[in-house]
């Protein structure tokens, strides 16, 4: 999950950088009516679940089933997308990948942006979901899975042009969307700290460490 750090103070702005990370909260999303096996290996198999359509974007949802329990040492305990890696082919032959963006330098508005939204599960069940904006140029749309650590080799899997366009028109804008209030950080009050014991001392260091206001 991603946290936006924003500076500006235009509301446009900060709708704007939201909109890159996050599906629209005034739409209802229409759904793609695709789903299927993308890869798999001898003991797990990478689904796509699902996809919603906004008006601006997609909203992709994964799957992960593994046929025997994961032992202690599993990567996938440790975060939802460990080793995981997904990518998207447009119809206009670009290329993303999620996880991979430089957000310190966010792409054009035209330019396609994947990001992860969350993911989690246990056992024998994962799941991953990505935002994919803006919306893709018509055409099929191929993702692009591989996962080493659970002997999944790259594979691909192509939604139909048709089902993208069927979806196109019916994501539904609940109404006009109001402009985000700009977020000013705010200095926290100071902690109570047992007088004459470590954390008195370590805080202090702390202190010292903080550049003169």
């Amino acid at each position: 999950m991603h946290s936006v750090m924003v500076s500006s103070d235009d509301a446009d702005d900060v709708s704007q950088m939201r909109l890159r990370f996050a599906p629209p909260d005034n739409e209802a999303p229409a759904a793609v009516g695709v789903s299927g096996v993308i890869g798999r290996g001898a003991d797990t198999a990478i689904l796509l679940v699902g996809i919603s359509r906004y008006t601006g974007g997609l909203h992709i949802d994964l799957g992960i089933r593994r046929r025997l329990d994961p032992g202690p040492d599993d990567h996938l305990h440790a975060t939802f997308n460990a080793g995981l890696l997904v990518g998207l082919e447009l119809a206009d032959g670009r290329t993303v990948v999620a996880g991979y963006d430089d957000w310190s330098n966010l792409p054009g508005a035209d330019e396609p942006v994947l990001t992860h939204r969350g993911g989690g599960g246990g056992g024998r069940e994962w799941s991953s979901t990505l935002w994919l904006t803006p919306a893709p140029p018509p055409g099929d749309l191929v993702v692009v899975v591989a996962c080493p650590s659970l002997g999944v080799d790259e594979s691909r899997f192509t939604v139909d042009a048709e089902a993208l366009r069927a979806a196109a028109g019916k994501a539904e804008v609940l109404w006009a969307r109001e402009p985000d209030q700009v977020q000013h950080a705010v200095r926290q009050n100071p902690i109570d700290v047992p007088p004459g014991g470590w954390f008195e001392r370590a805080f202090a260091a702390l202190r010292t460490d903080e550049p003169a206001d």
